[in-house]
């Protein structure tokens, strides 16, 4: 079947699918629409003739997933780079789905306002891709998940039908929370096209801190017990192979600790000092937008190549690792402990702690109270990973409705039979 025909779109539109491999996997062919109305009528071919579509944004993460069973067609979505409104005085801003986080927080900052969005590679990392990963940084606790700042969405379905969902300001959002359960749905429901995010003021000051701990001191529960009152924007540990990966964090010890506050300055004055009191002196005092710079790379440290597990765990300290020190399980590991958000790295090497089976790994994990909720580069886990089943149900029954073809390739994770 030659499908440049069978999609009808320009040939100008064709670019090169091997840009688009997952998990070098390329797929039959890669579009790049312009228009909101010729991703409508890419989806429209290809549900005609029954082929398996995959939406693509700057391709941070999706490049490193798994390839879904059928996919035919790349939706290059960058072209749809444009911000719609932005209205400061309400804390709002509407864009389309392919422009940059990084473009993003050019704009809002200039009128003195934070954008509540985090992943890695905020160069390349589009606002669909994000909202479409619900992806978030070391901030999450403070700023909320994409779905928690998503007000509204426009969007395609299977068919090509665009559809809307929520609204522009709060008092506006009714009905269905679709755009909702769009963050997170991985491009399994339909293309983001368009959304509205709830903005915050930015804070009058932040600083980050770095520390360079040793396993001791991360298992020493008692020193972590008064950080949750504290309300740190960041509390993050990274492991020391992760670490070196960057120069700002990059240090001998077995840990390297980054902890963050924002606000007014008097308040934040005093949590680092009493940040000092518990951790000593910084290795680095890191202020204002030399902080924010610190956020990005912690939320880079999230996208290592290879293999990676994330883990949810009720915890909100670092003293939640001293069950896992031996071994060298945590040299590539890096906890937003705020939130109780893990991610490992696994990596062959000579010491059994860093060559677990990952099956074991997550059993093991599972005991000390974090339970799997992503896995990239490993094949899926049986049963499904728990935390995700229930959301996962819903979705695939919205899917069934909204694309019954199974156009979207990527929600064949949701598959019911």
């Amino acid at each position: 079947m030659d499908l440049t025909s069978t999609l009808g779109l320009d040939a100008a539109r064709l670019v090169d699918p091997a840009r688009y491999a997952m998990s070098g996997r390329a797929p039959r062919v890669a579009l790049k629409p312009i228009t909101r109305e010729e991703v409508s009528e890419a989806l429209r071919a290809a549900s005609d003739d029954g082929l398996g579509v995959v939406p693509w944004g700057g391709g941070v993460a999706l490049s490193r997933e798994r390839a879904p069973k059928r996919y035919d067609l790349a939706l290059d979505l960058r072209a749809l780079d444009r911000i719609v409104e932005f209205e400061p005085e309400d804390l709002t801003l509407t864009a389309e789905c392919g422009v940059t986080l990084e473009a993003l927080r050019d704009a809002v900052s200039a009128r003195g306002l934070d954008l509540p969005l985090e992943a890695g590679e905020a160069w390349g990392a589009t606002l669909g891709g994000v909202l479409a990963a619900n992806a978030s940084g070391a901030r999450r606790l403070a700023i909320g998940a994409p779905r928690d700042r998503i007000l509204g969405a426009r969007f395609a379905i299977g068919d090509g039908t665009i559809a809307r969902s929520g609204g522009k300001v709060v008092k506006n959002v009714a009905g269905y929370g679709i755009h909702r359960l769009l963050c997170g749905s991985r491009g399994g429901i339909g293309v983001i096209l368009e959304a509205s995010l709830k903005l915050l003021p930015a804070p009058e000051t932040r600083t980050a801190m770095v520390f360079a701990l040793e396993a001791a001191q991360i298992a020493n529960v008692a020193l972590w017990s008064r950080f949750p009152r504290l309300e740190p924007a960041v509390l993050t540990i990274v492991g020391r192979a992760a670490a070196n990966l960057n120069p700002v964090l990059a240090h001998r010890t077995a840990f390297t600790a980054i902890v963050g506050f924002e606000g007014e300055a008097p308040h934040v004055d005093e949590m680092c000092k009493l940040t000092r009191e518990a951790l000593g002196t910084p290795r680095l005092k890191l202020p204002g937008q030399s902080a924010t710079t610190l956020w990005q790379a912690l939320a880079d440290l999230e996208e290592l190549q290879g293999p990676r597990l994330s883990f949810a765990g009720a915890h909100n300290t670092p003293g939640a690792l001293a069950p896992l020190l031996s071994g060298r399980l945590l040299e590539r590991a890096v906890l937003h402990a705020p939130f109780g958000r893990l991610h490992l790295f696994p990596e062959p090497g000579a010491d059994s702690g860093a060559t677990l089976p990952a099956e074991t790994l997550v059993r093991d994990l599972h005991a000390h109270g974090f339970a799997l909720i992503g896995a990239r580069g490993i094949e899926p886990f049986e049963p499904p990973l728990a935390p995700q089943v229930a959301v996962g149900a819903l979705r695939a029954s919205i899917r069934v409705a909204l694309d019954p073809r199974c156009t979207m390739a990527l929600g064949e994770r949701w598959a019911t039979g």
